[in-house]
């Protein structure tokens, strides 16, 4: 695959998982705890994200300008960071689980704002 092709495969995982981080997030708030279950599927996706990023590296290291490798990096850093977060949670019987809502909130607004800096510099290059 080319560089480009990469590039948009991977932004469109990293904006997916951030849809999923909000909605994860959102009910956690509203509930105050979530199934294990749910917390399983959720990590294991944002693990695939990571390690999507991890096989494209060489080709994106060829094809990015540095700015834009360092915004896909804290991107998949912040997907990362969720998914350790919903490792890390605390059970209060074998079913549910409580994640840390303040750390998980921390991960999405880190994605939020790599993924936002790269949008703009998307924007800036075709202009």
């Amino acid at each position: 695959m080319s560089g480009c092709t990469v590039k948009h495969d991977l932004l469109k995982k990293l904006q997916a998982a951030k849809g999923e981080i909000a909605a994860y997030l959102a009910l956690r708030k509203a509930k105050g705890y979530m199934s294990v279950s749910e917390s399983e599927q959720l990590r294991t996706r944002l693990l695939d994200v990571c390690h999507r990023s991890r096989d494209a590296a060489f080709v994106l290291q060829a094809s990015l300008l540095d700015d834009e490798k360092d915004d896909f990096r804290h991107a998949v850093e912040a997907c990362s960071s969720a998914a350790v977060c919903l490792m890390s949670g605390r059970k209060d019987c074998p079913q549910y689980i409580a994640v840390d809502a303040a750390k998980l909130e921390t991960s999405l607004m880190q994605l939020t704002r790599s993924l936002n800096a790269l949008a703009e510099r998307d924007k800036a290059i075709e202009a």
